[in-house]
């Protein structure tokens, strides 16, 4: 079972991945589509990528499901 550290480093290793993705689809003038998940390079369904979204539906959810044991275990 991971400890909180590696949750945390999880965490800190998609959200700047995301932030990256961010920038450079900022910087070229138009949000380029991630058609893979930055997690676990499965296809992202199209209404997710015409969100900008960079996690499939199970990644979202799993990285949900650490921020939310991450915050619980803080208290």
């Amino acid at each position: 079972m991971a400890d909180a550290i590696d949750i945390a480093n999880d965490l800190i290793d998609i959200e700047v991945a995301r932030a990256l993705s961010k920038m450079r689809g900022a910087a070229s003038g138009s949000q380029k589509r991630v058609k893979q998940c930055i997690e676990c390079n499965d296809d992202i369904p199209e209404g997710r990528q015409a969100l900008g979204f960079a996690l499939c539906v199970p990644c979202a959810e799993e990285v949900e499901r650490r921020r939310n044991l991450f915050s619980e275990s803080m208290y």
